[in-house]
């Protein structure tokens, strides 16, 4: 290396420098956004960049909607996407998808509500009693309604989407991921708080166990190039918390500061409206874009979609 350069200050600026300079691999060859079909698109600029986008709000505010849309619309366009979670179980969030799939147009799907799964199980089953399911579910599919467009789901996008419930560390899934000739387009985590890394020391308390996985998500995926949405919770907010910081996050400031962006959902004043309810994406930290300002969205979350807010 040291015959290389005449003079090392040379070399230092060399040393991590693209071979063909800014404008043509940055600017003209750097990767675009990957688009999420859902109103993180405009509030982050166009889409998710590689390196982990953390999504926080309270409970039951559209967090995991969110995600779903995402990972649903992501894989219906051709991509691969892993979904992990220890928050819900693989066949609740497979609903959630499916359900968040069927609101977008495809051909020959019906729009369902996952939350209906219970009631349309109990219709299904109302004087049923076969002996061979897999000849029941076969006949259920060609009718029409949540059975044929779960079918339909399963068959068009199901083989890009990967569901895992049963990873619970950050090894596990770093070792899942090595297996994979190419990583996927977009990971989510559902959520940060309830993944573990592995090492007892780290893992001791909340802040050192979230600083940690915060941590090792973000290199991740940096070192995948690959998108990375991490839900996490929120800490407990009191009055003065009117305007959403870095410093909502649960358990530590590393989940916000070692983000490539940030995202924090909360309900706007107003009513129910159409089975919506009125939320806000507050970006806090856009490496990538701006920052400090928020998209207004309705959040249908008996179907698993956001949609965008417009005027009028």
């Amino acid at each position: 290396m040291s015959g290389e350069w005449a003079d090392p200050w040379d070399e230092l600026r060399a040393r991590d420098a693209p071979a063909r300079g800014w404008v043509e691999e940055c600017l003209l060859g750097g990767r675009d956004p990957l688009r999420t079909g859902t109103p993180l698109d405009r509030a982050l600029g166009g889409g998710l960049m590689p390196g982990v986008t953390v999504l926080g709000g309270q409970a039951s505010v559209g967090k995991s909607a969110l995600a779903c849309q995402a990972a649903a619309s992501v894989a219906a366009r051709g991509l691969r996407v892993l979904y992990l979670t220890l928050d819900d179980s693989w066949e609740n969030v497979w609903a959630r998808c499916a359900s968040a799939w069927s609101c977008s147009g495809a051909e020959g799907a019906t729009p369902f509500r996952w939350s209906d799964v219970p009631s349309e199980r109990m219709r299904l089953r109302a004087g049923q009693h076969p002996s061979d399911l897999g000849r029941w579910a076969f006949d259920v599919c060609q009718g029409e309604g949540m059975a044929r467009t779960a079918q339909l789901f399963a068959e068009r996008v199901g083989p890009n989407l990967a569901l895992v419930d049963s990873m619970c560390t950050v090894g596990e899934v770093e070792g899942a991921l090595s297996l994979l000739g190419e990583p996927p387009a977009l990971v989510v985590v559902d959520y940060l708080q309830q993944y573990r890394t592995g090492d007892q020391q780290a893992d001791g308390s909340e802040y050192s166990r979230v600083s940690a996985a915060a941590s090792a998500f973000q290199r991740l995926a940096i070192g995948l190039k690959v998108p990375v949405l991490e839900l996490s919770s929120l800490r407990k907010l009191g009055r003065q918390d009117t305007d959403p910081s870095l410093d909502w996050f649960r358990g530590s400031g590393v989940v916000g500061y070692a983000a490539q962006a940030a995202v924090v959902v909360t309900r706007r004043e107003g009513g129910e409206s159409d089975g919506a309810r009125p939320v806000a994406l507050n970006v806090v930290k856009n490496k990538a874009g701006r920052a400090g300002f928020a998209t207004d969205a309705w959040c249908y979350g008996a179907w698993s979609v956001m949609r965008e807010a417009r005027d009028g």
